[in-house]
């Protein structure tokens, strides 16, 4: 008979182990939520363990849920202004989920539950999906179906150690089915449907605008912007610019691209062997792509703009990986009238004394090779200093960094020396992007995290076309040649107590970085970044062109797996029963040496009967044997250690 889920009991430690789970699932949003709505959960959920406690607690009135009800729904809208959207919507699901605690009486309540709690532990991969994230989220996936078993085995008295065991069957005997569906079930391009307008609302990296302030702040982050696998040798650390947004306009204190022109062809002349690498691509909701300076080639998803940018149709919003060539020396073609009076444009009212000195070196030096070089001999020079944290500027960015307070980063010395070559009546434009990253020898790629982000200088000159020009790298040569990493590393370390002194340790400490980095790579190359290119491939290997082909094997290997598991379910089966049977006659042959031979039509209960009328001293053990040989070979589950009970009893036996 169909059980009726209204009307069954449910036992303390079964909730117990529903809010321990459902912790789990909220656990890492409790820090992104605002602290009211953090607390209501947290309040709902000591609620409900209270009310367990306490017998004689009683669940809130319907009238007093509705109260809590729209006031929780008053809070997370006074919060985010609304009740979709990404973290407005998982601030609802969490309180809605905590607030369910407080009416569940019956199984089909806690089953609501139970699902509500594997929708907020989905929700984690709309922040993240790295490695530990999908760790974590098996972790509570393991817990909630757990409690889900032991909800419906609970009338069984099955202990908690038992249903564990059997969620770690069925996790088992999942994974071949995953695996056949990850590698095999059809990849659609783009997502199947529309995230939440803010779903990338945390993501950080370059800009196309930049002041003097914006990358120093960048740079203070450790989140990585994209790994570079290079074919061949890796390139030299000063070389490494890896080219973003363009900015060409400025209004004296803020840079900007410049507005869509009419696209044209470009033409360079590459010089050398080009460099041939893989970019791995964290998603920054951007609609640009990085490459080496100069790209050679352009990935399918993208176009190269007159700025040799690299621009893609839609915003990149998940890992991407495509193959690159780029040349480390070229030389550009000519400008447009309207290139060159955008790479000379001055603002009108801002930065005098910059424009002025600019206009003095053009009188004084006149060649722009002979100005370049003198405006890099100023820094040099001149008591700049380079550094994460400048002094903030006000309405003459330029002016106050250059005469005043000569502190600061690689965007301050760009924008500085793009408003003194302009000034000096040289066509300047200011490239944004990163420079250099992190050698990883244990996976062998570069990693380039945002604290690479830089600004750098180019200049237009006749029979070279642009040429970069780096005024950080006369301030501070360490950072173009060592890179950020090592650079703010070294710093940390001279302020830092909490220094190795061993060597030994550092060592260590680098080789479980690169190890743990390099596994997280492994994972964004083949979990991650296996999309509908990369299935096609890795199947046309094995002559499966079409989905049709793809939907029949996984269909055929579908059935094979669930085959071939029942089948070994029916094996075990087998040899618990014929264990069971043969541990029974053994019992029986106890009986058959003492001249009580059971008959081959005789039951166990008529064969018991019959014993303890021969043999009354020995009722108990016979009806415990008796018993328990019924209940194992008679209903459906069993655990192995009725069996083992089973056979140390039949051992016990002395007649």
């Amino acid at each position: 008979m169909k059980r009726d889920l209204a009307h069954i009991t449910t036992s303390p430690t079964t909730t117990l182990w529903l809010l321990v789970a459902l912790l789990l699932a909220f656990a890492p949003h409790a820090l992104r939520l605002p602290l009211t709505i953090t607390a209501l959960c947290l309040l709902f959920g000591l609620w409900r363990f209270n009310i367990e406690r306490r017998p004689a607690a009683k669940l809130p009135h319907r009238i007093v849920r509705t109260m809590i009800l729209c006031t929780t729904l008053v809070i997370v809208y006074l919060h985010y202004g609304t009740l979709l959207g990404r973290e407005a919507g998982i601030a609802l699901l969490a309180t809605m989920l905590a607030l369910k605690l407080l009416e569940m009486r019956t199984v089909r309540d806690y089953i609501v539950v139970i699902l509500l709690g594997y929708f907020l532990a989905v929700t984690l991969v709309l922040y993240s999906q790295t490695l530990p994230i999908a760790a974590y989220m098996i972790l509570v996936a393991f817990m909630l179906t757990a409690t889900l078993i032991h909800l419906n085995l609970q009338q069984e008295k099955r202990s908690v150690q038992a249903s564990l065991r059997t969620t770690g069957k069925l996790f088992i005997q999942a994974v071949p089915i995953m695996l056949i569906l990850f590698f095999l079930f059809p990849r659609i391009p783009g997502p199947l449907w529309s995230l939440p307008d803010d779903a990338d609302s945390g993501t950080t990296g370059i800009s196309d605008e930049m002041s003097m302030g914006s990358i120093s702040n960048l740079s203070q982050s450790n989140r990585i912007a994209f790994r570079v696998a290079f074919d061949e040798q890796i390139i030299d650390n000063s070389l490494s610019y890896w080219r973003g947004p363009v900015l060409w306009q400025t209004d004296g204190k803020n840079w900007r691209v410049a507005p869509a022109a009419p696209s044209r062809t470009l033409s360079y002349r590459p010089k050398g062997e080009p460099v041939h690498y893989t970019v791995t691509l964290e998603p920054h909701n951007r609609k640009w792509l990085y490459g080496l300076d100069i790209p050679a080639t352009v990935p399918p998803q993208a176009t190269i703009n007159r700025d040799f940018q690299l621009i893609t149709q839609s915003k990149v919003k998940e890992l991407i990986r495509y193959e690159m060539s780029s040349y480390s020396e070229y030389e550009t073609g000519p400008l447009t009238s309207d290139e060159r009076q955008r790479a000379l444009q001055l603002p009108a009212s801002r930065n005098s004394r910059a424009v002025a000195l600019g206009q003095q070196w053009q009188q004084q030096l006149q060649e722009p090779e002979k100005i370049i070089s003198h405006a890099l001999q100023y820094f040099n020079q001149q008591p700049f200093v380079y550094t994460l944290k400048p002094p903030l500027l006000g309405e003459n960015p330029v002016d106050e960094f250059l005469f005043n307070t000569q502190q600061g980063f690689c965007e301050h010395y760009a924008a500085s020396f793009t408003i003194l070559m302009r000034a000096a009546g040289i066509p300047a434009r200011i490239v944004t992007g990163y420079q250099g990253g992190d050698f990883n020898p244990i996976g062998n790629y570069l990693i380039v995290r945002q604290r690479d982000a830089h600004a750098w200088t180019e200049v237009w000159l006749a029979g070279q076309g642009w040429v970069r020009v780096d005024p950080t790298a006369a301030v501070a040569p360490e950072r173009i040649e060592q890179g950020a990493e090592t650079l703010f590393s070294e710093r940390f370390n001279r302020q830092s107590t909490l220094q190795f002194e061993s060597a030994f340790l550092t060592s260590s400490w680098l080789r479980l970085r690169y190890g743990w980095d390099s596994l997280n790579n492994s994972w964004n190359q083949w979990v991650i970044g296996y999309d509908t290119l990369t299935q096609s491939q890795l199947l046309s290997r094995f002559g499966v062109d079409s989905i049709k082909q793809m939907a029949i094997i996984m269909v055929i290997a579908i059935i094979s797996a669930l085959t071939i598991l029942q089948l070994l379910a029916m094996r075990r089966s087998r040899k618990k029963q014929d264990l069971i049977s043969s541990t029974y006659q053994h019992f029986c042959q106890k009986f058959s040496a003492i001249g009580i031979q059971r008959h081959p039509h005789e039951g166990p209960i008529d064969f018991s009967q019959r014993v303890i009328a021969a043999r009354p001293d020995l009722a108990p053990q016979v009806l415990q044997i008796s018993d328990l040989y019924i209940a194992l070979k008679y209903r459906p589950r069993h655990t192995q250690q009725q069996i083992k009970e089973l056979q140390q009893q039949v051992r016990r036996l002395k007649l």
